[in-house]
C-alpha cells in the first residue's frame, strides 16, 4: 500500500476524527481566549500591568497545582486502566479527600506570606483566597476532561469546554467591558465558568459510578506515595513553564510580564495543538503499553502525527502572528514579537518531552521521574536567573528555548528502552 493510501485511510479512521475533535476543541477554547486579548490589549479595559499581574496568577495556580492534586489525575489515569470497577471506584472516590484538605492548607500559606507577596509582585490580598479556590476548581475540571478521554467519549470533550468557554468569555466580556471591573472581571469569569463545570463534573461521576466508593487507607497512602514525585515533576513543570515570569516581574516589573506573557500567549497555540492530540493518544499509549506485547509501531504512529502536527503548527504561527500584532494588538505589546522564534522552540521541545513522560507516568517510575524533575527545576532556576537578570525580556526567551532543549535530551535518555524500541520499528513501519 503507497503512502497516499495510507494517508487517504488515516484521514478517513475514527482515530482521526477522534484526534480532530479534541484538536477543535482546545482551539476554539483558545481562539476565544485570543480574541479576549485583542480586547483586553487595550489600556482602556486592562492596562499592560493588570495583564502582568493576570499572568502571574495563572502562573500561581500553576505552581500550587502539584501541591493540591499530588498526581491525582495522573494516577487516576494510570487505575482506570489497572483496576477493575469496584477498585477504581474507591481509589477515585478516596482521591478526591487530598485537593479538599490541600486548599484549606493552601490559603494558611498564602496568608501568612501576603505580605511579602504583595511586596515583591504586588499580588492583592484577595489572591490568598483566589489561587487555592481556583486551583481546587481547575483539579475537578481536569479530572472530568481526563476521565472522558479514557472513556474516549470526544463529543462529550467538547461540550464540556464548550460550556466553560461560552459562561468563562461571554461573563469576562459583560464584567471587564460593560462594567469597568478590569482585572477583577477577567478573574470573576474564570471562577464562575469553573464551578458551573465542576457541577457538570460531578453529575459525570455520579452517572458513571465513580462516586460513594470506599475510602480506604491504601489508596491515601498510595496516592501521597506516588504523589512526591509527582509534585516535584509538577514544580519543575512549573518552573520551565511559568518561573520566568516571576524573575522577569522582579528584576523588572509586571508590564515587561504583561509584555513577554503576551508573546508566550501566541507561542502557547503550538501546546494547543499538541495537548489536544496528545489527549486523545495518551490513553491509546496506556493501553498499548498494558496489552502483554507492546505494539511499539503503533506508538511510532502517534508520535510521527504528534510531531509533524508540531511542527506544521510553529511554522503556521510565525508566518500568522506579525499580521495579528500589526493589526489587532496594541503597540505596546510588539516588541514581544522579537523573541516570539525562541519561544516556541523551547514550547515544542517541551511538548516533544511530554510524549516521553507518558512512558515513565504509566510505569510509575518515582525514582526516574523524581531525578528528572530535579534536574529540570535547576536547570530552569539556573537558566532564568542568569538570562533574566542580564537581558530581560530576551534572556527570557533565551532561557525557554535552552532549558527545554536540555530537558528533552535528558528525558530521551531517560526513556531509552521505549526510544529505541520505537526506533526499531521504523522499518516495518515504512514498509508498503
Amino acid at each position: 500500500m503507497n503512502l497516499f493510501k495510507r494517508m487517504n485511510l488515516f484521514l478517513r479512521s475514527s482515530t482521526f476524527k477522534s484526534a480532530g475533535i479534541y484538536t477543535f476543541s482546545s482551539f476554539l477554547a483558545k481562539s476565544v481566549g485570543f480574541f479576549l486579548l485583542f480586547i483586553y490589549s487595550n489600556p482602556l479595559y486592562i492596562s499592560v500591568d493588570e495583564n502582568g499581574l493576570l499572568n502571574l496568577l495563572t502562573s500561581s495556580i500553576f505552581i500550587f497545582m502539584p501541591f493540591l492534586s499530588l498526581g491525582i489525575i495522573h494516577s487516576t489515569s494510570v487505575d482506570f486502566f489497572k483496576l477493575n470497577k469496584d477498585e477504581f471506584k474507591d481509589s477515585f472516590t478516596s482521591g478526591l479527600i487530598i485537593p479538599a484538605v490541600a486548599m484549606v492548607f493552601g490559603v494558611l500559606v498564602l496568608f501568612l506570606f501576603r505580605n511579602q507577596l504583595k511586596s515583591a509582585y504586588n499580588f492583592p490580598e484577595s489572591f490568598v483566597f483566589i489561587i487555592p479556590f481556583i486551583t481546587l476548581l481547575f483539579f475537578f475540571t481536569e479530572q472530568l476532561l481526563s476521565l472522558i478521554r479514557n472513556n474516549d467519549e470526544p463529543v462529550k470533550y467538547f461540550k464540556a469546554d464548550f460550556i466553560r468557554l461560552i459562561i468563562e468569555a461571554s461573563l469576562s466580556i459583560l464584567l471587564v467591558v460593560s462594567f469597568g471591573w478590569r482585572w477583577k472581571g477577567r478573574v470573576a469569569g474564570i471562577i464562575v465558568a469553573n464551578v458551573v463545570l465542576c457541577i457538570v463534573a460531578f453529575s459525570y461521576f455520579k452517572k458513571k459510578g465513580y462516586l460513594f466508593g470506599k475510602i480506604r487507607k491504601k489508596y491515601l497512602k498510595a496516592e501521597l506515595l506516588y504523589g512526591f514525585p509527582i509534585i516535584i515533576m509538577q514544580c519543575s513543570i512549573f518552573c520551565l513553564s511559568s518561573s520566568d515570569k516571576f524573575f522577569l516581574s522582579y528584576f523588572t516589573d509586571n508590564t515587561a510580564v504583561g509584555i513577554y506573557g503576551y508573546a508566550c500567549v501566541f507561542a502557547a497555540i503550538i501546546t494547543i495543538i499538541c495537548s489536544a492530540i496528545l489527549n486523545y493518544v495518551t490513553p491509546k499509549i496506556f493501553k498499548c503499553l498494558s496489552e502483554e506485547m507492546v505494539d511499539f509501531k503503533q506508538i511510532l504512529k502517534y508520535f510521527i502525527f504528534y510531531t509533524g502536527s508540531g511542527l506544521l503548527a510553529l511554522v503556521g504561527i510565525l508566518l500568522v502572528t506579525p499580521f495579528l500584532y500589526k493589526y489587532f494588538i496594541n503597540a505596546r505589546y510588539h516588541s514581544g514579537l522579537d523573541y516570539l522564534y525562541l519561544i516556541l522552540s523551547g514550547y515544542l521541545f517541551w511538548n516533544l518531552t511530554t510524549f516521553f513522560y507518558s512512558f515513565l507516568l504509566f510505569k510509575k517510575q518515582k525514582r526516574k521521574i523524581l531525578f528528572l524533575s530535579l534536574i529540570s527545576i535547576g536547570i530552569s532556576l539556573g537558566s532564568n536567573f542568569f538570562f533574566i537578570k542580564n537581558y530581560g525580556i530576551k534572556g527570557a526567551a533565551i532561557s525557554v528555548c535552552t532549558s527545554y532543549l536540555i530537558v528533552l535530551i535528558i528525558t530521551l535518555i531517560a526513556s531509552h528502552k521505549e526510544v529505541r524500541s520505537m526506533k526499531n520499528s521504523l522499518p516495518s513501519f515504512f514498509k508498503r
